[in-house]
């Protein structure tokens, strides 16, 4: 699962961590890519969140910062049902930079074999992006048991879309179901968050997801992928 959770603030403007866990928890993932997560901000109360959701979900967690923000910090985890072997953080930072950007870089492992998990949320200018894409294209690693998960912020047969798909495939293209729409969450117009894989990994489906409170629990829908 992929998922911007907009710090736990729903569509009703309310901050709601549980109710996050909920939605997460019915998909039931083994691995989540989490975009827009607060680590010890005033305005989420000084809760760690991703050590939060681990703990509700029973996965474990890593925070990866991209900003100070807030009193604490801010930007991208990931949670995992397998033990994390390594998690480190590249910038992604560019000059016409609004907002400072990263992309995270783990391995997990799954029943002996390892696996790369790699999430980021990119910049809202297409230049920008455009810059951010080939920075994460420099440091993909020289195997194909890779993901690839996040808010990208741009569509499908876009520059920043067409620069990517070069060098990984769009998981959740693999089938004839047509990807969910994921913003705005509660009467989505357009994808923008992608499950992006290595030619190692097969894709076995694509979930429509359905939840009561997804409509609710943040301004973006998440992504799902059943691949070995």
């Amino acid at each position: 699962m992929t998922y911007n959770i907009r710090h736990g603030v729903g569509m009703d403007s309310v901050l709601d961590l549980e109710r996050t866990a909920r939605v997460i928890k019915a998909a039931n993932p083994d691995i989540v890519i989490l975009n827009e997560v607060d680590e010890g901000t005033a305005r989420a109360f000084g809760v760690l969140q991703a050590d939060s959701l681990g703990k509700l979900l029973d996965l474990f967690s890593v925070f990866g910062r991209s900003i100070d923000y807030d009193g604490g910090q801010y930007g991208n985890a990931l949670l995992s049902r397998y033990p994390i072997i390594d998690f480190h953080i590249v910038d992604l930072s560019t000059d016409s930079l609004l907002e400072g950007r990263t992309v995270f870089l783990s391995r997990i492992d799954v029943w002996g074999d390892t696996l790369t998990i790699m999430g980021t949320h990119l910049g809202l200018r297409a230049e920008e992006r455009l810059e951010q894409i080939r920075r994460i294209i420099e440091v993909l690693p020289d195997h194909d048991s890779l993901v690839l998960g996040g808010d990208f912020n741009f569509e499908p047969k876009s520059e920043n879309y067409l620069e990517i798909i070069k060098h990984l495939r769009d998981g959740l293209k693999e089938l004839s179901l047509e990807p969910d729409l994921t913003f705005p969450a509660d009467h989505p117009d357009r994808r923008i968050d992608y499950i992006f894989i290595g030619e190692d990994i097969e894709v076995i489906k694509a979930t429509r997801f359905q939840h009561p409170e997804i409509t609710a629990a943040s301004d973006h829908q998440p992504q799902i992928l059943h691949f070995r």
